[in-house]
């Protein structure tokens, strides 16, 4: 017909589902090696795991922590400081980026053990250590501002010319038998040669649109904002599988839950009843404090706990980076660097997991 416009779809290098800090890390150390990338996601920057996590960057009892994994954090945390710079410095964001240390509290028997084995581990790989009254106390563990960072690598990754699709569905996988060529979304196709899947707890899902069985699943987890004033809590505390995380402006983060409930991301009063006992026993400072917010979110669960990251076999141009639980935020700057090496078909200096 005369004046129809034939619609065609968008070419790029590399297609990246989900726009957390796992995407958004792999989209910057792509772009920055002159990649054309294109970032989707069905919601905003940031907004799904990546904005609920606690920003702890340490694995919580990482002395448990599979081998393989244990060198993958240790070698994440190593190159943090360097990467924030990096990104605070081309966004112009500040992420929080400090070094408050954590405290692992021992309230009964039950704990002694814990604590001697967290102590042996650290000594043993060089790690500083401090007995505390109430505890072990680890010196040298820092926190971020989660959301900002994810926001702040974006940001970054725009300025090197990603483009960000946002509040875009990813309906299906443009493939034809052994490859996936691209993706089809709500606002139209995208084709290029590599497609990453960055999904968090719904890559599972996804990953099934192209026959791909991907044992990642979410698991919940409720959380809870409270207010003090700055400086009242000078350090991080945990406590077995609950922490308190204050925050410079004085606001204190208490997490969190974990919970089998498919994807409700719904906060319940058992769970908010649960953090608040578990917090003030944890920090008896926090009694009089305001409950300013609850949410929960829901980490891309995975067999191990080990993340899945490289190609899929038998799929050309189909990669994977998910199942990292609730460790992204401490290896989603490390995963960047091994997807953009498995992609350039490097040998990276780095551990690919599956």
């Amino acid at each position: 017909m005369v004046g129809e416009i034939e619609s065609f779809p968008m070419q790029t290098d590399v297609t990246i589902v989900g726009a957390g800090i796992i995407g958004t890390s792999i989209a910057f150390q792509l772009a920055k090696e002159g990649l054309k990338v294109v970032v989707v996601d069905r919601g905003e920057v940031g907004q799904e795991s990546s904005w609920a996590a606690g920003g702890i960057l340490t694995p919580i009892h990482l002395s448990n922590y599979p081998p393989e994994l244990v060198e993958m954090c240790l070698k994440a945390q190593s190159g943090y400081s360097d990467f924030i710079s990096e990104i605070e410095a081309e966004s112009g964001i500040d992420v929080e980026y400090r070094k408050t240390g954590l405290l692992i509290l021992s309230k009964d028997e039950s704990d002694i053990g814990v604590i001697r084995d967290l102590r042996t581990w650290k000594k043993q790989h060089g790690q500083p250590v401090e007995d505390h009254p109430e505890g072990l106390f680890l010196p040298d563990i820092h926190q971020v501002r989660n959301h900002r960072l994810t926001r702040a690598i974006a940001a970054a990754a725009e300025r090197r010319g990603v483009e960000f699709r946002r509040n875009t569905q990813v309906n299906d996988f443009l493939k034809v038998p052994g490859k996936v060529n691209g993706i089809r979304t709500s606002q139209g196709d995208i084709q290029s040669e590599i497609t990453v899947l960055a999904a968090g707890a719904w890559s599972g899902e996804l990953a099934g649109l192209v026959g791909v069985s991907l044992p990642v699943h979410p698991v919940k987890g409720q959380m809870l904002l409270l207010g003090t004033q700055p400086g009242a809590i000078p350090h991080m505390i945990l406590h077995r599988e609950e922490y308190v995380v204050p925050r410079s402006d004085g606001k204190v983060l208490v997490g969190s839950t974990v919970e089998e409930a498919g994807f409700d991301k719904s906060v319940t009063a058992q769970s908010v009843r649960f953090l608040l006992e578990r917090a003030m026993d944890i920090c008896p400072e926090l009694e009089s404090a305001p409950l300013l917010q609850t949410w929960a979110g829901l980490r891309p669960g995975s067999p191990n706990r080990l993340p899945i990251l490289g190609p899929v076999p038998d799929l050309h141009g189909l990669y994977l980076a998910t199942g990292h639980y609730r460790i992204g935020i401490l290896l989603g700057p490390l995963t960047g660097q091994i997807l953009r090496d498995e992609i350039l078909r490097r040998s990276p200096d780095s551990i690919a997991l599956s």
